[in-house]
């Protein structure tokens, strides 16, 4: 019998949108389902709320929940990684002690000491999880959806198990924006996007063989002019001109960049370098933590009145991939998305250890990436920065390498701008003294 693991499902909100497209698709009618999370109070909600679902639509479906990872793991095909380990707490101090150094992160959760300390508080449990599905499940797909998505599952691959793909929805929600832009139907367009995660460009648009950059460039000073955000109320400043930054990379790099434009602004050192061009672009330091913090405890408040019968159950069905790839591969259905793989001859301008955002299908009951070959040079030369950080960060991680991890911060786009070597230095200091719990092996 097929079953799906959840590690880290106290996150109710991604499980609770993840199961109620499983209880929407037949072919999926008899998995088993085996829930994880270390924290028992938060599996024990999505327990309850998962069970809920489950008795109105397929009450057959067997639902287990354990604190025990190795028990969770026994006997999965399949294993969806949503853990962020040391929770909102860390995601503060990821992105607050750099603001105190003079970096400014809107999200900090792809490059960056954000994504690096990540890295570091996360590696362990990862290994944890190659190493039991060594064991009991080595067949298991596992398919990553945390951040750093390039990173943690590069890590799992370095860790032994390298049947791992990461999933993020920045490409397909991108396709969504552009289509409305231009006034056509998303599923008109066909579309190829490349890269690294979250920095990964639109290579092709097109509908019906029709290139839809010309019309996407004539209409990027109204793009600018018009395009809002609707999660703007996090953000004091006007929401006008929310856009500007993937204009500005549109027009220096000739393609699109799927990622949101304040992620955008994270990567590269014009942006974000001072207090003004974070005035100009947008948004203040910690806007992702802080949308994110009220974003989860409106579902926990959403979730905690559904289980006490004070509003009726109410679950939005995920659009994400991972049950689609289930699907196609339980019953042999092609199936097309982008994924997060193991650059072995994908893209030929990035080192084969490198983890790569490619167009993938379902064919045969097989995940196959596609190659990409050549990037367009100034996408290329644009993304390698980030890929020798990460690999630098993977060394200082693999190795328990404090030397590592400080070269990895520093050579990372934005905070070389940003910031002298004597800062830099500063603030990885209190960023180890921070996270010294999880660096107890560390030399």
């Amino acid at each position: 019998m097929t079953k799906i693991t959840f590690i880290g499902a106290g996150s109710a909100k991604f499980v609770r949108g993840a199961l109620a497209r499983i209880l929407d698709t037949p072919e999926l009618a008899d998995v088993r389902i085996a829930l994880m999370d270390i924290d028992a109070v938060k599996l024990a909600r999505t327990e309850a709320l998962a069970k809920m679902m489950a008795r109105g639509k397929h009450p057959e479906i067997a639902i287990e929940a354990t604190t025990d990872q190795r028990r969770a793991l026994d006997g999965a095909t399949y294993v969806i990684v949503t853990v962020m380990v040391g929770g909102m707490k860390y995601y503060a101090s990821d992105t607050f002690i750099p603001e105190r150094h003079g970096l400014s992160l809107a999200v900090g959760d792809t490059s960056g000491p954000g994504a690096v300390f990540r890295l570091i508080r996360t590696a362990p449990v990862l290994r944890q999880i190659a190493d039991n599905l060594s064991d009991v499940s080595p067949d298991a797909l596992v398919i990553n959806y945390a951040n750093p998505m390039a990173l943690l599952t590069r890590a799992l691959h370095e860790y032994g198990h390298t049947r791992v793909v990461g999933l993020c929805h920045s490409i397909t929600s991108s396709i969504k924006v552009l289509a409305g832009w231009l006034g056509i139907p998303a599923e008109e367009i066909d579309y190829t996007a490349a890269g690294v995660n979250h920095l990964s460009c639109h290579l092709k648009i097109e509908r019906n063989g029709r290139d839809l950059y010309p019309d996407l460039r004539a209409k990027s000073e109204w793009i600018v002019r018009n395009a809002t955000n609707w999660e703007a109320d996090t953000w004091k400043h006007e929401a006008r001109g929310y856009e500007r930054i993937r204009i500005e990379l549109l027009k220096l790099l000739g393609c699109f960049p799927a990622e949101g434009p304040w992620h955008q602004g994270d990567f590269y050192g014009w942006f974000r370098k001072t207090p003004e061009s974070v005035k100009h672009y947008g948004p203040p330091a910690g806007w992702a933590y802080n949308f994110d913090l009220k974003l989860g405890e409106a579902a926990q408040r959403s979730i905690d009145d559904m289980l006490a019968g004070k509003a009726p159950l109410q679950v939005e069905t995920s659009t994400e991939a991972e049950v689609p790839i289930i699907r196609a591969l339980e019953t042999g259905t092609p199936y097309r998305f982008h994924g997060n793989v193991r650059n072995d001859g994908l893209i030929d301008d990035f080192p084969s250890e490198a983890f790569v955002e490619v167009p993938c299908r379902i064919d045969e009951r097989q995940l196959k990436p596609d190659a990409v070959g050549t990037l367009p040079p100034q996408l290329a030369a644009a993304m390698q920065p980030h890929v020798a950080m990460h690999g630098l960060a993977m060394r200082g991680v693999l190795g328990k390498d404090r030397a590592m991890i400080r070269r990895a911060i520093a050579l990372d786009p934005l905070t070389q701008a940003a910031l002298t070597l004597p800062r830099i230095d500063a603030m990885v200091d209190d960023l180890f003294a921070e996270n010294a719990a999880y660096m107890k092996d560390w030399s």
